[in-house]
């Protein structure tokens, strides 16, 4: 009897203190945008500045201690007005593997003042190029960052069309977009020349998806930044509020493609640890950050 005793007295202590545990970062947890990292609150309203959804950037107020001392693989979850909207993984500074779901990361490319939340490392469309389900869009958390004067839209992009001109000759337009109602900077690359513009980003890349994969590039090469952490404002154009903008880049030396379908892809690219805070704001409006990926179907006749 006694020995029962004690064990429903151990069951019980251990209960509650589970209980506890679990309930400890739901007292924590308060309205609006809040992160949970390994069941401690590590992120509210009160320490964001405002979040970028066209890019998942969360910029703080201050400089961020989370999540830099992340030094082992762990687990996050995100929550709104303390309803859990999705969770994802934590990486170290080294890590091994591509995460297949939202992930925030030890080491980002952005500066200490921003912690993005990533997805697929941006790519959201699947082995058969299909674009996938993302998580992090979610209309609840719309709502409650505008609750707190915390969304920013930011920019979107699309391929309006790809053209051959010539056997070796591509055209690509996009329509660059501000959904915002500020102007934002932007990495124009009739600017920066077609050569600087490709350091930044891998470009038209033309797919197959599937079994038979296959992908055609550009041949232009990318010059490189110097010194390696800068950048220059002439390189950036302004996109106004709730402007959009036609994009053209011609590749004047593409692989050459049999007749077929295919799918284009493209990353727009932008600055990134590049910008200091005190530099985001400009006279005219705000630099943007980050990079947009694109998918499209198309016809090589």
């Amino acid at each position: 009897m006694k020995k029962t005793l004690t064990l429903l007295i151990i069951i019980t202590v251990a209960f509650i203190s589970c209980e506890k545990n679990e309930f400890d970062y739901h007292e924590e947890l308060k309205d609006g945008f809040c992160i949970v990292a390994n069941d401690k609150v590590v992120l509210d309203h009160n320490d964001i500045d405002y979040y970028d959804y066209s890019i998942h950037l969360i910029y703080m107020k201050n400089k961020k201690s989370f999540p830099s001392d992340i030094n082992d693989y762990g687990t996050f979850a995100v929550f709104a007005d303390k309803e859990e909207i999705y969770s994802g993984q934590l990486f170290p500074p080294v890590f091994t593997i591509l995460p297949s779901e939202p992930t925030i990361f030890a080491d980002s490319r952005y500066g200490d003042y921003i912690i993005p939340i990533e997805y697929m490392m941006n790519i959201v469309w699947d082995t058969l190029g299909n674009i996938m389900p993302d998580p992090r869009k979610d209309d609840r958390i719309v709502e409650t960052l505008k609750k707190y004067n915390q969304f920013r839209a930011g920019l979107s992009c699309e391929i309006q069309s790809v053209q051959y001109l010539a056997s070796n000759d591509v055209k690509i337009e996009l329509i660059l977009k501000n959904n915002d109602s500020f102007n934002y900077y932007y990495l124009d690359p009739n600017k920066m020349g077609i050569n600087l513009f490709h350091y930044f980003t891998n470009g038209l890349v033309i797919r197959t998806f599937g079994s038979d994969y296959k992908k055609y590039n550009h041949k232009v090469e990318a010059i490189s930044v110097e010194p390696w952490n800068s950048w220059n404002k002439d390189w950036l154009s302004i996109i106004s509020g709730n402007e959009s903008k036609t994009i053209t880049i011609v590749y004047d030396d593409f692989e050459n493609i049999p007749k077929g379908q295919y799918k284009a892809t493209f990353e727009y690219p932008g600055l990134s640890f590049q910008v200091d805070k005190k530099d985001i704001v400009q006279d005219n409006g705000q630099i943007w950050l980050g990079e947009l990926n694109m998918i499209k179907e198309i016809t090589i006749e």
